[in-house]
Parts: C-alpha cells; structure tokens; sequence
C-alpha cells in the first residue's frame, strides 16, 4: 500500500509531479518538515548570538548601529548557508537510516541525539559569548586549538566559571527546544518512506547545499570598517570549521603577492645593518648573512655570559604603561613593581611588539626570529623541526641548553617544537618537585621559579656556558594563585591580581637569583609573550600586542631605557649581539641596538592577517589579497585607516610575509 502526503496534494507549496520533490507515488512531508525545522533553530540560535554580540559592540563602540545593522545581511546569509549545508548529512540520516532509527532501541537514540544537537547548539552559543570576551573574536584558530586538548579546556571552564550556574539554563533551553520539536521527530520517524522519495529529498538537499556552498567561501564579507563589526558578518560554526580548515593556508593566489627578483632586494635591505654582510648571491632565496659582533662587546669579554630567558604569560604593556609614558606611579599600587624596579637596573625596549596574540607565536618569534605567516605559528605546523633559533646559534658557540615549562609539554606541540629547534632537554610539570599550586595550565609561577633555581644550579655545576629558557602560566584564565602571595589585590580585577602575583614571583625569583654565584655571569631576558587580551574594531588590535622586553646584567650592562621600534623577532640577534658573539644569521630580526634612529619596524599576525609596520604606517594583508594601509603611532590602541600609506611599506609588507612563507615550505630556514 502506498502512503499519501500532506504536501501530495495540489494545494501544497512542494506538491505536483514536477516538483523537485515529488516522487512517483507522492512525498512524505514529515521529514522534510523535521529538517527545515531544524534549519531554522540553528539559524534562529545564530541569529541570537549575532543580537547579543551587536549589542556587546554597541557598547563598546559607540556610533557604531549603522556599521552593526550593514553586517546583518551578511551575517543572516552565512547563517542560512552553514545550515544547509550542515543539515545535508542531517537530512541523509533521516533517509538513509529510516529502518533502524524505527527499531525498539532506534527511536530513543533518535530522540537522544536530536536532544544531544540541540544541547550542543545552545552551549556553542553561549561558548560563542564567552569566547568573544575573552577574544573579541568569533571562534578562529584559537578555539581550534582548544578543542585539540579538551582535558585543558574543559578544566579552564571549570576552574573560570561556576558550572553550577550556567549548565542549569543551557539545559533548560536545549530541554525546551526539543519538546517543540520532538513531536516533527515522532512524526518523522512513524511515516514510512515513499517510494523514491529518498532520491527526490536527497537530490534537494544537495542542490540547495550546493547553491549555499558559494556563500561560504567567498566570505568572510566585510561590510565595515571595524573589526569587530566584521565578525558580525560571519556564523560562528562556520568560522570554526574554516579556522580548522585552512590553518595550513597556502599564500600565492590568496594573499597579495609581488615577483620575487623584487621581493628578495626588499627583504634583504629590512635585515641588512652597519655589521652584516651578505653570504648569498642576491637572487637566493635566503637571508644569510654574517653578524659581526667583535666590535664594542657591551658584556664580559673574556667570558661567555649564561643565559636565562623567561617568557611571561600574557604579560603585555598594559602592566608597563606609566614606565613608557615617563609617569611617576606609586610602586606599592602598582601591579608590577618588581618589573618597574628591575627595569631601573637592565636596559629595557619600551616600543616592543609580539608578533601575534599566542604564545606559541611568540615562540616562534623569539627563539627562531621567523617573520609570521597567516594562520597557525610554524611552532604548531608540519615541518618545523629544525628551524635555525636561538638553541642552535648558542650550541655552535659550546653552550648547553634547557627549557622548563611550568605546565604539559604536549599542549600546543610545545615540547616536540622546543626539542626541534635545539633545546638539549625539555622539562614539564611533571619534573618539578614541588607542585604546591597548580591549576589545569600547569603549577603556579613561584614553583616553576623554584625548580628553575634548582635546575640552573646544577646547569652551572658543569663547564660551560649555558642557556636556560622557561615559560610561565599563571597570568592566564582561570586566573589563580596562591593565597597570601601579594599583600593587597592591586585591582578589582582578577586578571590584574594574577598579573600582579606573576610579577611577585619574578621578582622573588631576580631576589633569590643574586645569591647565587651564577647570577655576575648570566644574561637575564624577561618579555611578555603577549598583551593579555584581545579587544576593539582594529583590523590589528596593537594595544594587545605591545610587551615589555628587558635585558638584565647588572655587572656587565649599564642600566638604560631604548625608545627604538622592536619585534620579539629581534630577541635573538639582539640576544647575541649582547654576548658579543658573531654568527651566521638567516633571521628576519635584528640587533635592535644597530637599528638607525627613526627605523625599526614591526610585524603582527592576527588569525587570517598579517601585518607590518614602521611606526608611522602599518599595512594589513588579508585572505582576500587586500592591502590596506592605515596610520600608526607608537603606543596608541588602534591603527587608523590611511590611503596615504607610503609604497614602500606596501611593498615591505608583502615581500616579507611572501618570503617567510615560501622560505618555510621550501625547508630554506632550516638547519639540516
């Protein structure tokens, strides 16, 4: 016996024979009902989020409900298109699967996986909420990483937020929004399928997701000036899935591009200094050069200074900025007197800026001095094994070297990373002896601090000079630490009081450090791995990227404040020029202390764009092959859009990102 449908009739918007859906014997509407009900709730969770978020910007961005209601569009079509075409396996499954989702145990994993989707369509969107507080952005490369490692994930989120509060409402209306649509589910499951109905729904769905496959990858659309406003225009699960997608993004063909007999001038002119001479014909594909470091020694000539370098968790110019501005602050208020007081005794760079808003960037920047590329840091990507750094430079000159993080070495790829560009050994949380505090990032930083003293004392037991990196984690969401370690919160805000514990712990560490007979011979290097959040309508939120950087020896260097425009690409050769040591350098940094008055020159990645400036202009390459110039001062929030950006920053900008790219791909910056 055949099963009529609603829509078989005449008078249904899909019926007739020569609809796209019509079978030969008629066409079951429940099912289709389902799926387009289910199409709907998505785009109606999405478009709520989208609400909330153009509120959140309304906010803090006053005058801007014009840019907000211009992404709307935008944003509604991304909607529609992510949905379509994941509903497309959706709508196969009710087909495709119709016998066992109707057997005895079928039915209740039905309604159990339409609850689960439904739970999980709610929490994204409130994840979505979190996610753009913390950084201003829909989710990107970031939340991708994340999910990578649920175990850190899941424990940040239950050590940040109260679950006991938000879980209860997500539930409620994940458990709301299935009651509606359980009776199209029971619907669904009780009509039997019509003859040739599965070809004729299946053959639909393709179409329309093949109609909406166009909208998703010509975006993102930008209808605005502002950032922020931009995200608008884009649905957060397709973000998701594009950041996971193309975090590995290929450059010629996206990004703008130039010939490289014009590019390579360009960049071996940015990395080129009154000490550096060419060691390659000028047509290579290479950058290396000799640095001449014998002239002028600034440290112990007769011996080769240790090294120990800390990166700082998220601690960015924000905790700096009345030392950069030449302000009087009391020192008891402040969250980070003992970097202010440090910074009287060490030559500190007050115009220094990370090369993008994760640590594993700065990784990168720091220990390999590789100009960024969109998407993900060569930290994380295939292919970065033994990438010319720091570890490398020093092992050629008879140093050891060890790095010791305060939390999982497998997080980010971290570990493997640190042991292919050099380090001798790599240590973890499970190393240190003393775990006294920890939260699911790793130990708090007065432990990791303690376990360093124990470890380059015993560094410095054997013959040699040597180099001791590590990487602290306190000052990151959840923000905890140890109670009873500062004497007063500085602040209301919890972040400020994790930073201002993190600077405490630094400078017990200094304090315990000059006891120690080690201390006259060591180089100490201190810098922010980043700014500590990612905030406003900035294509390139700068505020977010400038780091404190501070060279510490007081027997050897004479205490000084340098203005000079710097990246955490010129750590190393400006690490190694300190020392006095002459090397080989295919780097993309440079000394920052042979840098001309006036030069300098910076570099940020952010997500999909990249951009370089020289403290005057900045341009911007974006996935769309753009440049887009804007005007920069040093020390402000915010770029501005310029059109009278100078050509040659234009060029600079994509002969630099073009090169790095090419260079890396091709295993030309590479040790072996």
């Amino acid at each position: 016996m055949s099963h009529s449908s609603p829509l078989a009739g005449s008078t249904g918007p899909l019926a007739g024979s020569t609809g796209p859906l019509a079978g030969s014997t008629g066409f079951s509407a429940p099912r289709i009902r389902l799926w387009l009900t289910c199409i709907l709730v998505f785009i109606g969770i999405a478009a709520l989020t989208r609400l909330a978020l153009s509120i959140w910007i309304g906010l803090d961005t006053p005058g801007s409900m014009l840019s907000i209601l211009s992404a709307w569009p935008a944003g509604l079509l991304d909607d529609l298109a992510t949905a379509l075409v994941l509903g497309l396996p959706f709508l196969a499954g009710l087909y495709l699967l119709a016998r066992p989702l109707n057997w005895r145990i079928g039915r209740p994993l039905a309604h159990l996986l339409l609850l689960v989707l439904t739970g999980v369509a709610v929490f994204s969107a409130v994840a979505e909420i979190f996610f753009w507080n913390e950084f201003n952005s829909r989710f990107n490369g970031i939340a991708v990483y994340y999910l990578i490692f649920p175990k850190e994930v899941i424990g940040n989120i239950r050590e940040s937020f109260d679950l006991r509060i938000y879980l209860p409402p997500i539930i409620l209306v994940a458990a709301l929004i299935y009651l509606l649509m359980r009776p199209r589910l029971r619907a669904a499951l009780a009509m039997p399928p019509v003859r040739g109905e599965w070809k004729a729904a299946l053959r639909a769905g393709a179409l329309a997701s093949l109609l909406a496959l166009p909208a998703m990858a010509l975006g993102p659309f930008e209808p605005a000036v502002e950032r922020n406003v931009n995200e608008l225009a884009v649905n957060g699960i397709h973000s998701l899935l594009r950041a996971a997608l193309t975090n590995d993004s290929k450059y010629d063909g996206v990004y703008a591009g130039m010939p490289e007999a014009e590019a390579l001038p360009l960049v071996k002119a940015m990395v080129r200094q009154d000490n550096t001479t060419p060691l390659v014909p000028a047509d290579a594909r290479s950058l290396l050069r000799r640095v001449d470091n014998s002239q002028g020694r600034d440290l112990a000539a007769a011996k080769k200074l240790n090294v120990v370098l800390i990166l700082e968790e998220s601690f960015g110019s924000v905790y700096f900025e009345d030392v950069f501005q030449d302000k009087q602050r009391d020192y008891a208020r402040t969250v980070s007197p003992n970097w202010h007081r440090l910074a009287e005794q060490g030559l500190l760079f007050t115009n220094i800026y990370a090369t993008g808003d994760r640590t594993v960037r700065a990784l990168e920047a720091v220990f390999t001095s590789f100009a960024p590329i969109p998407g993900i840091s060569t930290a994380r990507r295939a292919g970065s094994e033994d990438m010319h750094s720091l570890p490398f430079q020093l092992k050629a000159q008879g140093y050891r070297s060890q790095f010791l993080y305060g939390g999982p070495t497998n997080f980010d790829n971290m570990g493997h990373f640190w042991q292919s560009i050099g380090f001798d050994s790599v240590l973890g949380q499970n190393d240190i002896k003393d775990r006294g505090f920890k939260t699911i990032w790793g130990v708090a930083d007065e432990y990791l601090f303690k376990e360093a003293l124990d470890r380059i004392d015993a560094m410095a037991g054997q013959p040699g000079p040597f180099l001791f990196s590590m990487l602290t984690v306190t000052n990151h969401r959840p923000f905890l630490y140890p109670e009873g370690r500062i004497a007063q919160k500085p602040s209301p805000n919890e972040r400020d009081n994790s930073a201002a514990y993190a600077d405490w712990a630094l400078g017990q560490f200094i304090d315990a450090a000059r006891s120690k007979p080690w201390f006259d011979d060591t180089l100490f290097v201190m810098i922010g791995d980043h700014g500590p959040k990612v905030w406003g309508a900035a294509q390139i939120p700068v505020q977010a990227f400038r780091v404190p950087l501070l060279f510490l020896a007081p027997k050897h260097l004479p205490a000084a404040r340098n203005p000079m425009l710097g990246s955490s690409l010129d750590v190393t050769p400006t690490i190694m020029g300190l020392l006095g040591l002459s090397f080989d350098s295919p780097f993309f940094g440079v000394d920052l202390r042979h840098v001309p008055e006036g030069g300098g020159r910076i570099a940020m990645a952010h997500n999909f764009d990249v951009a370089v400036g020289d403290g005057k202009h900045a341009v911007v390459l974006t996935p769309k092959g753009d440049l887009r110039g804007y005007s920069m001062q040093v020390g402000a929030h915010q770029l501005e859009p310029a059109k009278d950006v100078p050509e040659l920053i234009r060029k600079q900008a994509v002969a630099m990102t073009q090169t790095a790219h090419r260079m890396f791909y091709a295993h030309q910056y590479h040790e072996k």
